[in-house]
């Protein structure tokens, strides 16, 4: 027997199934459309795939010191990663991006962009916008980025007997009042320029570096040679540095000389290295080798100071080698020492590969304080894994 459903009854029965069709048909839409962003990024992806390259460096290192600064009584564990991502955008565009990781362990944990830049190469151009690590003058007595990037652009052109090479960088961004509501922000601007001649067997440079207002105001102007000689190269640089008025150094004068001589020659299994500095108090670049990591670096020249060293590296048979820098100090009106300063950095080296070794190391040298006059000896005992991938 045939059964009717009532008019109302048809009506409610039709009307939840339309509302039940139409929110499975509305539920279903976003996940239709989420499916096709994520397939078309994954197809964009695989796409640029062949012109992403990746890499990167980790170190673990452990070690010890004894500074005026500090008083350490336990050692120091730390690691360091970069992570590396290249791509090739098109013929001429380039982009690159370093990612660093630093952990000193029960103290300091930090990921941070070390380097973001776009690049541009073309036949007689070479430009690059971003935060970058770039060093303008050879030896890097006044204008070395290779820790504290620059964060600005640097162009670099030439032929082959003429190189033009300049940079900008913001170093500091200022709030420097606020009235009536309104606050007035300055910066602080490093400008960069070098001229070098490079000719057969020798390269002749000048650069010049300005920043011209704010806490690390300065004017600085260099002239280096490289050259071969003697079988080996040659490198030295002299350069001049005056600070601005309202530079935070207390020491104020009417400009300092700073100065750098290296020549270095391998012979079979053995590279020699002589050196001598001379730089001047009150010789105090913001954007100076000078100003690397002298910790990590294990180097045995310093601000207000002047001396002659060498250094010596050889390799062993089971893939070890070792480094010695060492040399004589000098440096007048100290309070913590007088005389001629022995400074002494070695390392010692097992390499289980061509990415990774294993590395031991002492270093004797100086270390500038804040005023980058005052000098205090420091001893460091270290060990340290290294490897790339």
């Amino acid at each position: 027997m045939l059964r009717f459903i009532p008019n109302t009854t048809k009506l409610n029965f039709l009307f939840l199934l339309f509302l039940s069709l139409s929110l499975l048909i509305f539920l279903s839409f976003p996940c239709l459309a989420a499916d096709d962003n994520i397939a078309k990024r994954l197809s964009n992806l695989e796409s640029r795939w062949g012109h992403l390259q990746l890499g990167g460096e980790f170190s673990l290192l452990a070690d010890y010191k004894e500074r005026s600064l500090e008083r350490f009584e336990t050692p120091d564990f730390k690691n360091y990663l970069n992570l590396y991502f290249d791509a090739q955008i098109d013929r001429n565009f380039y982009f690159y991006l370093l990612l660093s990781h630093y952990d000193n362990y029960g103290y300091l944990n930090q990921l941070f962009v070390n380097e973001a830049a776009v690049r541009y190469r073309s036949p007689h151009l070479l430009a690059d916008i971003g935060k970058f690590k770039f060093t303008l003058d050879p030896l890097g007595l006044i204008a070395d980025h290779s820790a504290s990037p620059i964060q600005g652009f640097a162009l670099q052109t030439g032929k082959s007997d003429l190189y033009f090479g300049g940079f900008y960088s913001r170093l500091f961004l200022n709030p420097l009042k606020i009235e009536n509501e309104i606050i007035t922000i300055t910066s602080e601007d490093q400008f960069g320029l070098r001229v070098a001649f490079p000719k057969p067997g020798y390269m002749l440079g000048m650069t010049f570096v300005t920043t011209p207002t704010g806490d690390l105001s300065e004017t600085s102007a260099g002239i280096d040679l490289i050259s071969n000689m003697l079988g080996g190269t040659f490198q030295s640089e002299v350069a001049w540095y005056k600070p601005g008025r309202e530079n935070y150094q207390e020491y104020k004068h009417q400009g300092a000389l700073g100065g750098l001589v290296t020549w270095n020659k391998t012979v079979s299994e053995r590279t020699y290295t002589v050196n001598a500095w001379y730089f001047e108090k009150g010789f105090s670049p913001i954007s100076s080798t000078l100003n690397d990591s002298f910790l990590e670096k294990g180097e045995i020249f310093v601000n207000n100071s002047y001396g002659i060293g060498g250094a010596f590296q050889r390799k062993f048979a089971h893939n070890w080698d070792a480094t010695i820098k060492t040399g004589l100090l000098f440096s007048p009106e100290q309070i913590n020492f007088s005389g001629a300063q022995l400074t002494f950095s070695g390392r010692l080296r097992k390499s289980f590969s061509a990415a990774s070794n294993l590395e031991f190391g002492y270093d004797s040298a100086f270390e500038a304080e804040e005023d980058k006059i005052s000098l205090s000896r420091y001893n460091r005992l270290l060990i340290q894994f290294n490897t790339v991938f």
